[in-house]
């Protein structure tokens, strides 16, 4: 981490939880692999404008901010990755989208629990925040990706966001991401 801390993901905890190595990990990691054509935009953004997004419900724009915070931990493990490792299932006899959707929700519920939340009240909200997600990808799709000679490849996308994308760059998203912890009492700057 970027304190120096090390955890053991087998057995995370909400203590294990330090806010401003999360806020530094998805403030430095690209979305899409880096994949983005001319620019560099990172999960914190993603996870700050879903945050925006989703509606008057603290509990839900918190899920909403924090719904891909274990990517801080494990890193973005992204759809065609998830695309190939479900491919490969039958050749390797395991359920590889099944074990990467249990780890993540395993690293969830720590961190869910750091932030006051309860892992099962946070399952009811979990239609809401993928649809939501949804939606931020495919505005993702139309404003930060170079446009797909295969646009097919993406499949049915949600309707985007009416408001435009213009990535930040770390610190600002940094920045953005630790005020949006703060307004839940959250210290993400390790002040």
């Amino acid at each position: 981490m970027a304190s120096g801390r090390v955890v053991d993901l087998v057995n995370l905890t909400a203590d294990d939880i330090h806010w401003p190595d999360i806020v530094a990990a998805l403030s430095r990691l690209a979305r899409f692999d880096g994949a983005t054509g001319n620019c560099f935009y990172v999960v914190a953004q993603h996870c700050c404008i879903a945050h925006d997004h989703a509606g008057d419900d603290p509990t839900a724009r918190l899920l909403a901010l924090l719904h891909d915070a274990h990517e801080g931990l494990i890193g973005d493990i992204t759809t065609p990755t998830v695309a190939l490792l479900q491919r490969l299932d039958g050749a390797v006899g395991d359920d590889a989208k099944g074990l990467v959707d249990f780890a993540k929700r395993r690293i969830d519920a720590a961190i869910f629990a750091a932030a006051g939340i309860n892992a099962t009240h946070a399952d009811t909200y979990r239609r809401l925040i993928h649809a939501l997600d949804a939606r931020v990808m495919a505005t993702e799709i139309r404003d930060v990706l170079t446009p797909s000679h295969r646009p097919e490849t993406w499949g049915q996308l949600a309707a985007p966001l009416t408001t435009r994308i213009k990535p930040w760059g770390a610190d600002k998203a940094a920045e953005e991401f630790a005020a949006r912890l703060g307004l839940y009492g959250i210290d993400g700057r390790g002040l």
